[in-house]
């Protein structure tokens, strides 16, 4: 396919607010990859009726990336950086947890940095924290403060980015990496042939969509987080491994255009800005909630025909989508994204972690615990399976389709 002509004037001033990371339960979720780790009775996959929402809480009191406060006992989120992406997973961390009667605090840093996030391990080992439930933000550089941590008596578990095996007692994956880099590329494929999603089989509509194209090969770029953020490079692997399917042979390039924003909003709106001067690429995968709403509003105000996909939120992305069914999908830069129930995968990390501490959960492989019923899901039993990494892992649900047919439901949600 012959590169359309993109216009390259582009607007510095952004107007999405950031974020960092990057869920929710589908009404019409794709049975075509992925792996499901719970109770088959009470959580599968393939089709589902209706997406479950959030439970509905107030603002916890103690939900501040700094705040102070007495936190001996309490159980503390740490993610990636503050944003509106940990503050809907932590609304339901708390929820859940205080439901069973337990204090939290979410201490996320204001940069993403490993730095920044061992200064607060630190601070709150000598604050007699319960428990620390982590997204990291590098793959290294953690080990003295954990061995502090674990010596302290304090449980670590890990949700979103994981950390080193040796010091969790489980990762929360909100999906499997292989369902995850599959779900992306298909989308991406899709939007640059120009094909709407159709519904709960990708895998279907990307080989028919392949077998009869018979244009130039097409390019997919990459606008990432940071080079050695553990999760989006295990997504981008599993791209990859995607890619050498037959059907893409000859007719998708096998080599990823990769860019990293490092999960900062000017550093991502930079990098999306190259992706456009470039030219090089047919449409844009952004595995990160800051790097989607970065390129979006790159491509929209430079009126880009070419498509971006990826995680991103709902309310973030809602300028950049078609929000009714009557809607052309390809009138905006994000035809359709993927992401999961934010808020779900919150209260998933408390019930892992209460698990630990009540009933003596290890995290070994074929163990299980059980989350009580929470919003709308049922009480659902999970299995921990092996991770890449050589611990283990739980895994929530598939990813989540937004798009023309569902946003508008979601965007107050999320």
């Amino acid at each position: 396919m012959k590169k359309k002509l993109l216009a390259i004037t582009l607007c510095l001033a952004m107007t999405v607010s950031a974020m960092a990371g990057c869920g929710s339960k589908q009404d019409a979720a794709p049975a075509d990859t992925g792996s499901q780790s719970t109770d088959a009775s009470a959580q599968s996959g393939g089709e589902k009726d209706a997406a479950p929402a959030s439970s509905d809480s107030a603002a916890p009191a103690d939900a501040s990336g700094s705040g102070g406060g007495d936190l001996e006992g309490a159980h503390v989120l740490l993610l990636k950086a503050a944003g509106t992406f940990t503050t809907k997973i932590y609304e339901g961390y708390s929820d859940y947890m205080e439901s069973h009667g337990y204090k939290t605090a979410e201490k996320s840093p204001t940069e993403t940095t490993v730095a920044a996030q061992v200064q607060i391990i630190d601070e709150l080992i000598t604050q007699k924290v319960a428990s620390i439930t982590i997204a990291t933000n590098g793959d290294a550089g953690y080990d003295e403060v954990f061995k502090k941590a674990k010596e302290a008596g304090v449980i670590i578990n890990s949700v979103d980015s994981a950390c080193n095996p040796e010091f969790r007692t489980i990762h929360v994956n909100q999906a499997s990496s292989e369902a995850l880099g599959a779900y992306q590329v298909r989308a991406a494929v899709l939007q640059a042939l120009g094909v709407d999603y159709p519904g709960d089989n990708m895998e279907k509509a990307v080989d028919d969509a392949l077998a009869a194209y018979t244009g130039d090969e097409l390019r997919i770029g990459v606008l990432s987080a940071s080079i050695d953020t553990p999760v989006q490079n295990g997504w981008i692997a599993d791209m990859e491994k995607e890619l050498q399917r037959p059907c893409y042979q000859g007719k998708v390039s096998p080599d990823l255009d990769k860019k990293y924003g490092n999960d900062d909003l000017t550093a991502s709106t930079t990098q999306a800005q190259a992706f456009m001067s470039e030219n090089k690429v047919d449409v844009i995968i952004a595995p990160t909630t800051v790097g989607l709403a970065a390129q979006g509003q790159v491509l929209k105000q430079a009126g880009s025909d070419m498509k971006v996909t990826g995680l991103g939120v709902p309310s973030e992305m809602q300028a950049f989508m078609p929000l009714s069914s009557d809607e052309n999908a390809f009138d905006y830069v994000c035809p359709y994204m993927m992401l999961w129930d934010l808020g779900h995968l919150g209260a998933l990390s408390a019930a892992a972690t209460l698990a630990v501490m009540n009933d003596g959960y290890d995290g070994k492989e074929g163990s299980t615990f059980t989350m009580d019923a929470w919003g709308d899901y049922p009480e659902t039993t999970f299995t921990a399976i092996p991770a890449s990494d050589g611990g283990t892992e739980v895994i929530m649900d598939d990813p989540y389709v937004f798009y023309k047919d569902n946003m508008a439901d979601w965007i107050n949600k999320m």
